[in-house]
C-alpha cells in the first residue's frame, strides 16, 4: 500500500451543532449506516437527493401514496378493494404518465399490490400511527411504524411495510430491531413485529433474539454517537456510488462547524 501524498484530503470530523428537537428517524438512521457521506450531503447539508423519475418509479410513488391514504381511511372505516382500487385510479390518473408503453402492465401490477395490501389487513383494528422514541445510550430515535394495529386479544401490531419481495436477510436490517426496541419502550411485552411483502403477497411476524437485539440495539448507539462526533465518511460501492447524486461532489466536505436551525 503507496503512502497518500501529503498534500492528499484525508477523514476528518465536521464539527456540527444540531436543534434540540432535531428528530433522528428509523429511515434516517439507516441511511446514514448504508453511507454517512450520502447522509452528510442530504440531510445535513440539505442538498437535493432527486431522481431521474421513471415510469416504474412513479408507479412506486402511487403505491406508496396508496398506502398512506388507506392507513388513514382504516382508523375510522374498513375499505375493500374496490374503494382502495378507486384511490389509486385517481393517484395513477393525477401522477403517472398513461402513455408510457408498458403503463399497462405497470398498472396491472400495481393494482394487484393494492389487492394485496387490502386483503392482508383483514382481522386487525387499526391505530393511527405514532412516532415511537427509543432513549439509547447516545441519544434519541424516533420510530413510525408504517401501520399500527390491533388484535382481538389486545396486542398492538407494529407493521412495516415493502413493495417489493422478502429478501434472505431482510429482518438482518436495523429498522426491524427498532420496530422491536420501540415495541417494547412503548408497549411492554404486549406487541409484535410484522412484516408485509406486498410481491410476495406475504405477511408474517418478525422474530429476532434477544441477543441480536442488544447487538444491533448497540450498533445504532454507536452510528448515533458517530452522528454527533461529526464522522462523515464515504462507504465505497462500485455499484451504489455511480448512481448516488452527490457522486460527483463526494470529495468535497465543508470545514465547518455547522450549525442546523
Amino acid at each position: 500500500m503507496l503512502p497518500l501524498p501529503e498534500n492528499a484530503p484525508r477523514p476528518r470530523l465536521i464539527t456540527i451543532v444540531l436543534p434540540d428537537d432535531w428528530p433522528v428517524t428509523d429511515e434516517l438512521l439507516r441511511t446514514y449506516e448504508k453511507c454517512p457521506r450520502r447522509f452528510f450531503y442530504t440531510h445535513i447539508l440539505g442538498l437535493g437527493g432527486a431522481r431521474k423519475p421513471t415510469a416504474f418509479t412513479r408507479t412506486h410513488d402511487c403505491i406508496y401514496e396508496l398506502i398512506k391514504w388507506l392507513a388513514d381511511q382504516r382508523i375510522d372505516a374498513d375499505p375493500d378493494e374496490r374503494a382502495a382500487e378507486q384511490e389509486f385510479e385517481r393517484l395513477w390518473q393525477a401522477r403517472e404518465p398513461t402513455d408510457h408503453a408498458y403503463a399497462r402492465e405497470y398498472y396491472e401490477l400495481a393494482t394487484r399490490l393494492v389487492r394485496a395490501l387490502v386483503r392482508l389487513g383483514a382481522g386487525r383494528r387499526f391505530r393511527r400511527s405514532e412516532p415511537l422514541a427509543i432513549e439509547l445510550t447516545t441519544g434519541r430515535v424516533v420510530v413510525k411504524p408504517d401501520e399500527l394495529a390491533q388484535l382481538p386479544n389486545g396486542t398492538m401490531v407494529l407493521r412495516r411495510i415493502r413493495t417489493g419481495r422478502k429478501r434472505g436477510d431482510e429482518y438482518d436490517n436495523l429498522e426491524y430491531t427498532l420496530y422491536h426496541l420501540a415495541g417494547r419502550t412503548r408497549f411492554g411485552t404486549d406487541y409484535q413485529v410484522e412484516a408485509l411483502h406486498l410481491s410476495d403477497e406475504q405477511l408474517e411476524p418478525v422474530e429476532i433474539s434477544n441477543r441480536k437485539i442488544e447487538t444491533r440495539q448497540t450498533r445504532a448507539s454507536g452510528l448515533l454517537a458517530q452522528i454527533a462526533d461529526g464522522s462523515f465518511p464515504p462507504h465505497v460501492d462500485a455499484v451504489r456510488c455511480p448512481r448516488c447524486p452527490h457522486f460527483f461532489i463526494c470529495a468535497a466536505t465543508p470545514q465547518g462547524p455547522l450549525t442546523l436551525s
